[in-house]
């Protein structure tokens, strides 16, 4: 499925709407918004752990986690990823909250199989940040 297929997968499936989603300009890529994927883990009922901080700093912040869900024959699927906020990343004066929904948005999209085929809003300040990257670059040569 193409990026555009996911979303109206997810939208028939979890009773998304149209706000749930958007465009990047920058990527052209369809994003989720954090709410959408909160209102997934909702109705998935995923259990998210506490996160544990790798790293606390000023100017970083990286926090661990899992999520666990469970279908209705008892079986069980853990995931485990990383959320992080920086100021390279991060331009919001609430680091902590960032890497948080970093977190449980990437869990999330990754217990469903959907990460790397959909992306949160959350992310989305990465490809601004790639796309800056890339424009100062090329205008450099």
């Amino acid at each position: 499925m193409d990026n555009i297929e996911w979303n109206k997968f997810l939208a028939e499936r979890y009773g998304l709407e149209g706000h749930h989603f958007w465009k990047h300009k920058q990527s052209e890529k369809w994003i989720i918004s954090h709410k959408g994927c909160m209102v997934i883990a909702d109705k998935e009922n995923i259990q998210f752990s506490k996160p544990e901080y790798i790293k606390n700093e000023p100017d970083a912040i990286v926090m661990f986690g899992t999520a666990n869900i469970s279908d209705e024959d008892g079986n069980s699927k853990v995931v485990w990823t990383h959320g992080e906020a920086n100021h390279k990343n991060c331009y919001v004066p609430y680091p902590f909250a960032m890497a948080e929904k970093r977190l449980k948005d990437r869990l999330t999209l990754q217990i469903i199989s959907a990460y790397g085929e959909v992306y949160s809003e959350i992310e989305a300040d990465e490809f601004a940040a790639d796309s800056d990257r890339y424009e100062k670059r090329n205008n450099k040569e």
